[in-house]
């Protein structure tokens, strides 16, 4: 019996060991049939210096290709130990290069003497599926080496300097309250750091600096008169609230509340952004924002500014300012005390205040009720519903107080719906209350 089991196992084992090999690669085809000694290794000569790299991959160009990055990678890696990272900015004369999407931070590595000096293949099939291991040895120049290396660190040397010096001026500028040029003294401080990996331990606190700076920035709007009943003029002062600095060439994004995009606008030499604002809802607390585009400012690129969170500034315009009491008239030919409340609800909703003198404006609305009616329709479940629909016809004017004008006018059929008569007409009141708001 112990026999027979140990015969079974041994089938087992060697059932598994014949699968194995079945699933290994197949050697089909090489460069060579001995595998040089230089591979896996870094080496040097008298005037010359080895860098050995290697790689697997689906194609032999992708794999060649491949092999050499890893090759230049351990290169840039030697000549430049003072920052981490490696890669994807070559200057060579030999055609060799690091494959460009390769994405990291680098400075500028002239490799101009190097060559491929022998490269070593292996061509394999597994499942079917070809794949191709390359090695590849490349040359370079020990002359030429020692002094990519200096000016290597030379370079690095200045960069910390430069990153030094932004720094001290940037918080020199800020406590001699100048927000307006210690903004972009800092920023160009955190490219330095963001490019270059430098000192990367002030990043947090620059970040911190920036923002900071960011919270003061202000709007002072002030309107002109309307343009056809239908925009108006805006003279809006951007300053820093504390120092009253103007923001001079600085971008705005002039969006809708929900953030919809209209267009991008610069403030001028005095601070000031000049627009028209088209299809204002006077009544409404606001219709559009502004919001500061650092990026667009600066002229950021898209990896720097969304590697950070800086501070979101933005101003929701309110076109009547602080002018804010209403003086409210309605005429209708049917009760119009639950109309006055819808109204009423609705302006409060907007920062309004419904008053009986002393207003800043007078809405004068007008109701005509028209009737309700009945319908039969057919839903989902081929059950019969009734619905009601109340009708009516609605006048609204908006007037200034100060000038006795016209600001604004709307006039609309509305319908209100229900499953009895009541519900249908609370229906229409309430959605004539709220287009009105969202009209005038």
């Amino acid at each position: 019996m112990f026999k027979l089991k140990l015969i079974i196992f041994l089938f087992i084992v060697l059932s598994l060991a014949c699968n194995i090999s079945l699933l290994q690669a197949k050697l089909v085809d090489r460069s060579s049939r001995k595998m040089p000694s230089w591979i896996g290794q870094n080496s040097e000569d008298k005037k010359k210096l080895y860098f050995s790299g290697s790689s697997t991959q689906e194609t032999f160009d992708k794999a060649r290709q491949f092999a050499i990055n890893d090759a230049l990678t351990q290169v840039i890696q030697s000549l430049d130990l003072t920052m981490s990272m490696n890669t994807n900015r070559i200057i060579s004369d030999t055609g060799i290069y690091l494959d460009e999407k390769i994405k990291s931070k680098t400075r500028d590595v002239k490799l101009l003497d190097t060559k491929l000096k022998d490269i070593y293949f292996e061509k394999n099939e597994n499942a079917g599926k070809t794949s191709y291991t390359v090695h590849v040895l490349i040359e370079y120049n020990k002359k030429n080496y020692e002094e990519e290396k200096i000016r290597l660190k030379k370079e690095y040397e200045e960069l910390k300097q430069n990153l030094a010096n932004r720094y001290t001026k940037a918080k020199q500028l800020n406590s001699n309250n100048l927000l307006f040029y210690a903004l972009p003294e800092l920023i160009e401080a955190l490219k330095i750091i963001y490019n270059y990996g430098i000192n990367q331990t002030l990043e947090q606190e620059i970040v911190a600096n920036i923002n900071d700076i960011l919270g003061y920035i202000n709007f002072k709007n002030s309107f002109s008169s309307t343009q056809n009943h239908s925009g108006i003029k805006s003279d809006i002062l951007i300053y820093y609230s504390k120092t009253n600095e103007i923001c001079q060439k600085y971008v705005f994004a002039v969006k809708t509340i929900n953030n919809f995009f209209i267009e991008a606008i610069y403030s001028n030499d005095e601070g000031k952004l000049e627009y028209s604002f088209n299809n204002v809802s006077y009544l409404k607390k606001s219709n559009y924002k502004l919001e500061f585009d650092l990026k667009a400012t600066f002229n950021l690129n898209d990896d720097f500014y969304n590697n950070y969170s800086f501070r979101i500034v933005s101003d929701e315009i309110n076109f009547l300012g602080d002018k804010k009491k209403i003086a409210l008239n309605v005429t209708s030919n049917k009760n119009k005390d639950d109309l006055i409340k819808a109204i009423t609800a609705n302006l409060v909703q907007n920062g309004f205040v419904v008053v009986k003198k002393n207003a800043d404006y007078i809405l004068d609305f007008k109701f005509d009720f028209i009737g309700s009616s009945k319908t039969e329709l057919k839903d989902i479940q081929t059950l019969d519903t009734t619905l009601f629909i109340s009708n009516a016809n609605i006048v609204a004017e908006l007037i200034s107080c100060k000038t006795n004008t016209q600001i604004n006018s709307f006039y609309s059929q509305e319908k209100g719906f229900g499953k009895t008569k009541i519900k249908s007409y609370y229906d229409l009141i309430q959605r004539v209350s709220s287009i009105t708001i969202n009209s005038l």
